[in-house]
This record gives structure tokens, sequence and C-alpha cells, in this order.
């Protein structure tokens, strides 16, 4: 009996180890972790989750990064040296990683964000999860960091052609409306 306990134990050993080595973040998360977290949950509402986005999204976002296309004075000495392969195995990562919602928005505009939200639901779906892989989910996303984005975007800052045109006609004082909507769906 003993012996089949030892031995029981040895392989619940392995296959744990085994697990926990098949789930530790690549090495090239190691510069993400001190603002994205570990497993892509950031805890400053500044800066966004990652974790569960679209891979095609992130390998876009970071590659246009690297390209000095999107600038981000933040994140740039941490992207001009990666290779396709690394950028390719961070937006994998993060996009297997299981995500969460931060519903840090104010509470009191959620309703006026779901009522304003009409013009998003074209690109990002009903409940802020686009089907297409290259549009970002916005569900469950940092309220703050949404509101920053759309403010990039208006001042083209930041350049998406729909993002412009769907801005248009959005009064900024409207953006910390859609972001407290968009950061409470569940992801």
């Amino acid at each position: 009996m003993k012996k089949h306990l030892i031995v029981g134990a040895a392989l619940l050993a392995a296959l744990v180890t085994g697990a926990a080595q098949a789930e530790a973040p690549p090495k090239q998360v190691q510069a993400c972790v001190a603002c994205h977290g570990a497993n892509g949950v950031s805890g400053t509402p500044a800066w966004p989750n990652l974790a569960g986005q679209h891979e095609t999204y992130l390998a876009q976002q970071l590659t246009a990064m690297r390209a000095g296309e999107r600038s981000n004075p933040l994140m740039d000495p941490f992207v001009q040296n990666l290779s396709d392969d690394d950028i390719r195995v961070l937006a994998s990562w993060y996009a297997a990683q299981e995500p969460a919602t931060a519903a840090n928005g104010d509470t009191g505009l959620v309703e006026r964000g779901r009522q304003l939200s009409g013009g998003c639901t074209a690109c990002h779906g009903f409940a802020g999860k686009p089907v297409a892989d290259a549009w970002p989910i916005l569900a469950g996303q940092h309220a703050a960091y949404l509101r920053t984005q759309l403010q990039a975007y208006k001042h083209d800052v930041r350049i998406h052609p729909f993002m412009q045109a769907a801005l248009a006609n959005v009064a900024e004082k409207d953006f910390e409306a859609l972001a407290a909507y968009y950061s409470q769906l569940q992801r």
C-alpha cells in the first residue's frame, strides 16, 4: 500500500511540476510584468490589461510601436529591439491568459456610456468583443486607459481612420461615460 502511495505521490508531483513549467511565462514577458502584470492584468488603471486580448491585435500594436507608427514614450524602449518572434511570443502568451474585468469606471456613468456605445458596436461588438481579431476587445478594460485612448484618437495622437470617423461627433466629455460602460462589461 505504501509503495502505491509513494508512486502515486511521485506521479502527482511530476504532473504538477510539468503543468507549472508549461504555464511559466516566456522570458519575453519579464520586461512587461511591472506594468501589465505577470498574466496581463495591470494593477494600474492607466495601463491596459492585455490578458485575453486578440493575439492579432496585440501583434499589430507591438509591431506598430516598434516601427514608430504608434508612439508611446513609455513603451518605446521596450519594443524597439523586439524581434518578430518576440512579438509573436508576447501576443500569443497574453492572448492565452485569463482576462479580468476592471469595472473601475464611474458607475453613475455606465448607463450613459451604454447609450453612447451604438457607434462603437459595428467594430467592437455589442458586448465590447469584436469578431475581427485585428480590433481590440474593450470589455473589461481599465476605464482610465480607455478614456486616454479615446482622447488620443480624438486629437490625432493615435491614428486610425475608423476611429477618427467614429469619434468625429462624440464630445470629449462623453469619453468618461463610454470608458465606464466598457470597463464593467464581462470579458
